[in-house]
């Protein structure tokens, strides 16, 4: 996978800025230009499978023994073959919204909610699918699907506030 560092860049964009809403407004517009060009290409990449997929319009030539060789799989290639044509298709088919973190009424439809889990972290529940790359990058969060209580994100206590803090959630007073 490639990784692009925009931080300069960025850097140098947000500076203009005075006011928060302004900044918001700002990177609000980056993520949705990076989501329109995402989903063009996208578009782009599966038109081009279906369309080489297709066979062409050639007349068909006659079989050869070599393809009747071909056919003729055991059952554990075929099986094989068919996790990874699954595959394929599940990460095809997965497509990624990404939720910005300074939209906060987006933030607000995700239902999100912080649980002290135990004194060393908390977890976050709710639809958090859309925000599990800033989670995991700058929050270290970890998400586990075998919690007591159900999945979530677990966040040490350490980040927690400022998780809260950006995310728009008021964490809830522990006795």
């Amino acid at each position: 996978m490639i990784q692009i560092n925009f931080s300069s860049a960025l850097t140098s964009v947000f500076s203009e800025y005075t006011s928060t809403e302004e900044l918001k407004s700002a990177a609000n517009a980056i993520c949705a230009q990076v989501n329109d060009a995402y989903k063009a290409r996208f578009a782009e990449i599966a038109n081009k499978t279906k369309t080489a997929s297709k066979p062409a319009t050639a007349p068909a030539a006659p079989a050869k023994p070599e393809a009747k060789a071909k056919r003729e799989k055991t059952a554990k290639t075929k099986s094989a073959e068919a996790l990874k044509t699954e595959t394929k298709a599940k990460t095809a088919g997965d497509t990624d919204t990404l939720v910005a973190i300074t939209d906060l009424a987006a933030i607000k439809k995700l239902g999100l909610s912080f649980v002290k889990y135990n004194d060393r972290c908390w977890v976050l529940r709710g639809d958090t699918k859309p925000l599990r790359k800033i989670l995991k990058e700058q929050f270290k969060g970890v998400f586990n699907s075998y919690l007591s209580g159900g999945e979530g994100w677990v966040i040490k206590t350490a980040n927690v506030d400022e998780c809260a803090k950006a995310l728009g959630i008021k964490l809830p007073k522990v006795a």
